[in-house]
Formats: C-alpha cells, sequence, structure tokens
C-alpha cells in the first residue's frame, strides 16, 4: 500500500495553491485514493493507511499538517455508501473550500455526497470560461455548474429531484456574492418531467449541463441512465441556442468515453454538432466521462 502510493508533484501542490484550489486529488492508491478538502484528508477506497504514515508523508511532500483524518470504504453503488469515520484529529463537519478562486460548502464525511464531485474541476472551469447568458442545470446537486455560470453574469435555471440540495445550492451562490433571486430559478422536480415542459414553452439556452446519476429516484420514477440518457440528449439539444453548448457527464461504471459519445452521436441522429472530449484533473487517473457538444443549428 505504501510504496504503490503515487502523490501528486510539489509542483501541481504549489500551482493549486496559487489557483486557490484546496479540494483534490492527493494520492491514488492500488485500492483507494486520498483527497483534500480545506485543512482535513479523506481516504476512500479499502483499509486506509495508518494515520502516522499519512501525516509524516503529507508534512514532508507539501509542508501541510491536516486538522483531521477520515476514511470511507467506498461501494460500488453511490446509494449504498456509508458516511465517512473520523480516523484522527478534529471532525469537519460543514466547511467551505475554494476551487479556482470559488467558494464551495462541503461535507468530507458525507462520503460520496460531499458536496463537490472533485474529477469536474476542469469542466467547471471550461462553464466558467464560457459566461453563458442563460444556462440549464440539471440534476444539479448542490449547484456548483450554476455557480460557475452565474459567476459570468447571466441567468440560470437548476433542476433537482432534491430540495435539500436545491437549498445548498443557493447557499453556494451566495458564498459567491450571487443573490439566488436575481436571475436564477430552482426546481425541485424530475429532469425528465421539466424538461418537456421547457420544450413545450419554446424556451432556449446558451449552455445546458446534463450530469446525472447512475441510478436514481423522483417522483415515483425511477431513473436510469442507459435507459434514459438518450431521450435527454436528444429534448435537450433542441432546448439549444445556435451556437449553444451542452456538457454531458456520466460516472457509470460500465462506460468508457467512447460508449458514452457513441450514445449521443446517436441520440443526436442527423443534428449538425460538434463533439469535444471534456477533461479530468490531472491530478485523477480515472472519473466521470464527458464531451462538450455545441450545435451548428
Amino acid at each position: 500500500m505504501m510504496a504503490s502510493m503515487d502523490w501528486i508533484s510539489g509542483e501541481l501542490w504549489d500551482q493549486l495553491g496559487v489557483e486557490r484550489t484546496d479540494v483534490h486529488r492527493l494520492a491514488t492508491g492500488r485500492d483507494g485514493y486520498l483527497d483534500r478538502y480545506g485543512e482535513w484528508a479523506l481516504w476512500s477506497g479499502g483499509r486506509a493507511p495508518a494515520v502516522e504514515w499519512l501525516r509524516s508523508e503529507v508534512v514532508a511532500r507539501y509542508g501541510w499538517a491536516p486538522r483531521g483524518y477520515l476514511g470511507r470504504e467506498t461501494v460500488r453503488r453511490a446509494t449504498d455508501q456509508h458516511p465517512a469515520q473520523l480516523l484522527a484529529g478534529e471532525e469537519p463537519g460543514e466547511i467551505t473550500v475554494g476551487e479556482t478562486g470559488v467558494k464551495y460548502l462541503v461535507e468530507p464525511a458525507g462520503g460520496y455526497s460531499s458536496g463537490l464531485f472533485l474529477d469536474q474541476r476542469l469542466n467547471r472551469q471550461w462553464v466558467r470560461e464560457l459566461a453563458p447568458r442563460r444556462t440549464l442545470n440539471l440534476f444539479a446537486y448542490t449547484g456548483s455548474f450554476t455557480v460557475c455560470a452565474a459567476l459570468g453574469g447571466g441567468e440560470t435555471c437548476s433542476v433537482d429531484a432534491s430540495k435539500r440540495t436545491l437549498a445548498k445550492a443557493r447557499e453556494n451562490l451566495r458564498g459567491n456574492d450571487v443573490d439566488p433571486a436575481e436571475g436564477h430559478r430552482f426546481l425541485a422536480d424530475d429532469a425528465m418531467k421539466v424538461v418537456p415542459r421547457l420544450v413545450k414553452r419554446g424556451e432556449k439556452f446558451d449552455l445546458i449541463v446534463l450530469d446525472p446519476p447512475t441510478f436514481g429516484r423522483a417522483d415515483g420514477r425511477v431513473f436510469r441512465i442507459e435507459k434514459d440518457l438518450p431521450t435527454l440528449i436528444t429534448e435537450c439539444f433542441g432546448l439549444l441556442e445556435p451556437g449553444g453548448r451542452m456538457l454531458v457527464s456520466s460516472n457509470y461504471a460500465e462506460w468508457e468515453a467512447r460508449d458514452l459519445r457513441e450514445l449521443c452521436e446517436l441520440a443526436l441522429g442527423g443534428s449538425k454538432a460538434r463533439l469535444q472530449a471534456g477533461e479530468l484533473p490531472p491530478e485523477i487517473r480515472r472519473g466521470a466521462v464527458s464531451w462538450r457538444i455545441q450545435a451548428e443549428h
């Protein structure tokens, strides 16, 4: 375990500091990985390495002494994931972390539901750089993509079945000095029902973020990504302005990047569109696969 750990370089650590990012992967091992959440370290995977060894490594490599160490055993299905356990130090509770200067509320001990998916950092940066005028964020979770779109001054519409996570999305906007009541809608509803309504009303968006769970329930209906994602892609493409963009992302374990691309191409049919692969942060070996689609109609 110890010998097989692959740590990020000191150069990357320094670069992330300059970028004001304190939430990211630190190391990857044979059966797990270590993430940084502000002043806390979270191990995910099999049995956690000894805290004393982890402490000596992070101090020696980065001159960093975490306030606490957490550990969780990962499971195949996110719905079966248990909260992380405190291994040493202080409990974090809910804390604020920074990613390229953007602030997010997270709960490191929440395990899979910490509040921020670290493998989407470069896709979030892409959204922020686009500065879209109108954004639709489906399966919005705690609204990280919403925040990045809103920071460019545009309007947003965030859809999620959970009122609790949408409340977090509002808090994340406020934490970045954005008033959630000014040009931002929050719909606690089933995305599969919302999209047809938006189509019927003739609404259009410059950017649509489609990052669904592999499996979920909403309003008594079961969502399965392999069955329902193609329909959503087809319908969402019709909501795009000419030249508009759509980010389609998936953490479905059975799909590689080429599988998701083929699904996108089939769902788009003969529609004119350009596809570009999304990006993973350099320190993450495997994460969600994603494609950035630009409408050419």
